[in-house]
């Protein structure tokens, strides 16, 4: 079976460390981009990709072998979708990955926020001894997490350690573990953007939850109010966002994605003082390519044996 990886990430580790019966039965090939690869999409069976990939790698004409393709990401609205749908092709992902180092990064922005850990550095630059800064806690706030599912109750659970009350909101409005209180609809998430100190933003990106958090929905927020989005750029109006930014009808945001990656150059963003701006990397970790390996391993055994894939993305709701 001839597996052709397109990615930039390293995956020799995922190579080397291939348990040697599926050495045994597979040809892997890795291009770091998508031009290099092109001469051999034909034969490929199996696909693997960083989340973004030529449309036409997944049409009959170009990859007539395809049988699988495996994403290294979490986020699939950059693949083909209808062309998977189309040939009934498998997709999966490589959710539950994040889960740690998301996680982590949530809590580390909002400490960075409430200790002033970017004035305490401006301080040091300048070799200011500045005693009178009022620094703030997280003992006390609430956290609302839009998108209750494995990362989410990741960050509940390691945010009720700094004793903080926890809304959640989910599809379903089923009670999750680690949180107080768990919402649906667009009813719960007025309530919990109204109750929030803090609000993380966790959903993918789907036609349902595209420009979800309108202008509206921000001008429910406390004007204390801070916002992580971790989820995609496209979820809320970035417009509106920076808006209130600017007017200081929010206190701050710390940003991971935008409404266009890179972040231009002429964003405002960039030099607002109320802003953390991060270049997409919240996901990232020393740790991701064993972790999803682990999950390409036991797809690809599945394959060859007829077993059940993990992760398996319903290509219809698009996650």
């Amino acid at each position: 079976m001839k597996i052709v990886a397109i990615t930039d990430m390293d995956l020799s580790l995922m190579q080397e460390q291939m348990p040697q019966d599926l050495k045994d039965r597979t040809q892997f090939q890795w291009f770091r981009s998508s031009k290099d690869a092109q001469e051999h999409i034909a034969d490929a069976e199996v696909i693997i990709t960083a989340g973004r990939i030529n449309p036409e790698y997944a049409t009959r004409e170009k990859a007539p072998k395809l049988k699988w393709m495996q994403t290294l990401s979490a986020g699939v609205d950059k693949l083909p979708l209808q062309e998977l749908a189309d040939r009934q092709i498998p997709l999966t992902n490589a959710r539950g990955v994040h889960t740690i180092q998301m996680s982590e990064f949530t809590l580390s922005l909002m400490l960075q926020w409430v200790r002033k850990s970017n004035k305490l550095y401006e301080c040091q630059q300048q070799k200011e001894w500045y005693q009178r800064i009022s620094v703030g806690e997280l003992a006390g706030k609430t956290l609302g997490i839009v998108g209750a599912g494995a990362i989410g109750e990741a960050v509940a659970r390691k945010a009720k350690a700094f004793d903080m009350s926890v809304i959640g909101l989910n599809r379903s409005g089923t009670p999750q573990p680690g949180y107080d209180q768990t919402l649906s609809g667009d009813e719960g998430l007025r309530s919990l953007l109204a109750q929030s100190d803090f609000v993380v933003l966790l959903l993918p990106s789907t036609p349902k939850t595209r420009g979800l958090i309108t202008k509206e929905h921000l001008s429910l927020m406390k004007p204390s109010g801070f916002l992580i989005n971790l989820a995609r750029g496209d979820v809320i109006d970035e417009g509106a966002l920076t808006l209130m930014l600017q007017e200081g009808k929010l206190a701050g945001a710390a940003l991971d994605v935008f409404e266009q990656e890179p972040l231009p150059a002429t964003s405002p963003l960039w030099s607002m003082a109320n802003v953390i701006v991060t270049p997409h990397i919240a996901g990232s970790s020393s740790h991701y390519t064993e972790r999803v390996a682990a999950i390409f391993y036991h797809n690809l055994r599945a394959l060859l044996d007829g077993g059940e894939m993990m992760n398996l993305v319903n290509i219809h709701e698009g996650y």
